[in-house]
């Protein structure tokens, strides 16, 4: 590690140092001079940080200390990629404060490959995970990485719809590692570090506070080439995402929803702000990023009497299957295959409570 990248890490050892403070220290001291060996002696410092400030850092002025640090990084499996790294993601740091220091687990090759972010409410509804796994599958098998935040709802269905489609993903925490937030995650997180990567810019022991997540989004967003907001309330933090993809010049992409539907009224506004937004399908957003999908013969399904009859009644909304068994009057043993069948052909998608939903 050079010494520039050591300045950085150990400023980054110490949670109560702002960013524009540590960029200030940054900028007093030669690249190539370590910090710790003239902190205190340096009269500038006394101009940027507090005498408590200053005698907390003291305390850490020994290159033992920081050999340390390193070394319960590395027990951790834990990579630092800091900002003079070769490794750390050009479009980000492209951007507004792009963080000094990465925290890193998994797969650093993710960093710098096309990226787009999939993000949204955490209160997702059913069509919220059927149009995420329909935009999430499509932007894998175009090669994209997905980027999201971890968080129950939207995020965690990107994250996992990725892995089931054996794509890249990566998660951008909050908090430090060592505090994966919601603890539900836990195993989501884990399977992510395998082949996939789970970055913070904040250190393994901080807790992921209330004030560390709209911050957080300007990573996913400085990751990105686009955004795409697929289901959010009015007050959702993906619509913080969505103002930083705007002021990094990323394209942002919004599913419509219900206008009746609360869990649609970021969506939807997102759209009414910014009418070009708007993405009906995978393919027309895929386009407009300039993909060139392959044409390719597909064999249309034909569907018997039944099969039509089931998907006429469910394609404007979800139903249940006593719903469909009342509509149709299909004998249920028969209608469960019927079901079954259309679902293995990814005509239906079944959803939670035995429901179906056009795919």
């Amino acid at each position: 590690m050079e010494v520039y990248d050591k300045n950085i890490v150990w400023l980054d050892m110490f949670p109560f140092l702002s960013y524009a403070k540590k960029v200030k220290l940054l900028s007093i001291f030669a690249v190539d001079k370590y910090i710790c060996d003239n902190f205190t002696n340096n009269a500038r410092v006394k101009d940027i940080l507090t005498e408590e400030e200053i005698l907390k850092m003291s305390a850490f002025l020994g290159e033992d200390k920081f050999d340390a640090y390193i070394s319960a990084m590395e027990k951790q499996n834990i990579q630092l990629i800091t900002i003079h790294n070769n490794n750390y993601p050009a479009t980000l740091k492209d951007t507004n404060e792009p963080p000094l220091c990465l925290y890193c687990k998994g797969n650093l090759a993710l960093l710098n490959t096309p990226c787009v972010a999939v993000v949204g409410s955490r209160k997702i509804t059913d069509y919220g995970i059927v149009v995420t796994k329909q935009y999430v599958k499509e932007l894998v098998a175009a090669n994209f990485t997905i980027v999201s935040g971890l968080a129950a709802g939207v995020d965690s269905v990107a994250h996992r719809t990725a892995l089931e489609e054996q794509g890249n993903t990566i998660a951008v925490l909050a908090g430090g590692l060592n505090h994966i937030y919601p603890a539900s995650n836990f195993n989501l997180a884990k399977k992510l570090t395998e082949n996939n990567l789970i970055i913070t810019e904040n250190a393994p022991d901080i807790l992921p506070l209330a004030y560390h997540f709209p911050i957080r989004n300007r990573i996913i967003a400085g990751l990105s080439r686009a955004v795409l907001i697929t289901e959010a309330g009015e007050k959702s933090g993906a619509l913080y995402t969505k103002e930083y993809a705007l002021n990094y010049g990323r394209d942002i992409f919004a599913i419509p929803g219900k206008i009746t539907a609360e869990t649609s009224m970021g969506t939807n506004k997102v759209i009414f702000d910014y009418p070009t937004s708007i993405t009906l399908s995978p393919d027309d957003m895929l386009t407009r990023l300039g993909v060139d999908k392959k044409i390719q013969k597909t064999t249309s399904i034909q569907l018997d009497i039944n099969q039509q009859l089931v998907l006429n009644y469910i394609t404007a909304d979800k139903k249940t299957f006593q719903e469909i068994l009342d509509y149709t009057h299909i004998p249920a043993s028969e209608l469960n295959g019927i079901l079954l069948g259309m679902e293995m052909e990814g005509i239906i998608t079944k959803l939670a409570n035995n429901s179906y939903i056009k795919s």
